[in-house]
């Protein structure tokens, strides 16, 4: 279980940075950053509150994708919120 929280942990650092990184390119970034300092992981009881949190930059992430306009550092949080939603559906948590 500590394994499984610290791979969780490790995920939240890096959309957290990912997301400070593209804060002040489009405010979905910026609302999803302020929004996910406020969850303590520690006390959540559900980690949907994470996936609902990340679902606007999710979306947005996609249809830019589709569109071939994904920058780097976009693609890095895409791609790490993709691993947080494997972890979670696969019940590891």
């Amino acid at each position: 279980m500590m394994k499984n929280k610290d791979m969780l942990l490790h995920l939240l650092t890096k959309i957290k940075d990912s997301l400070t990184d593209l804060a002040g390119e489009n405010t979905i970034f910026s609302v999803a950053y302020d929004a996910l300092k406020q969850i303590d992981c520690d006390d959540v009881k559900s980690y949907q509150s994470l996936k609902d949190v990340l679902s606007d930059c999710y979306k947005y992430l996609i249809e830019q994708e589709s569109k071939g306009q994904l920058t780097l550092n976009e693609r890095v949080l895409l791609n790490n919120i993709d691993r947080l939603d494997d972890l979670l559906v696969e019940g590891r948590m």
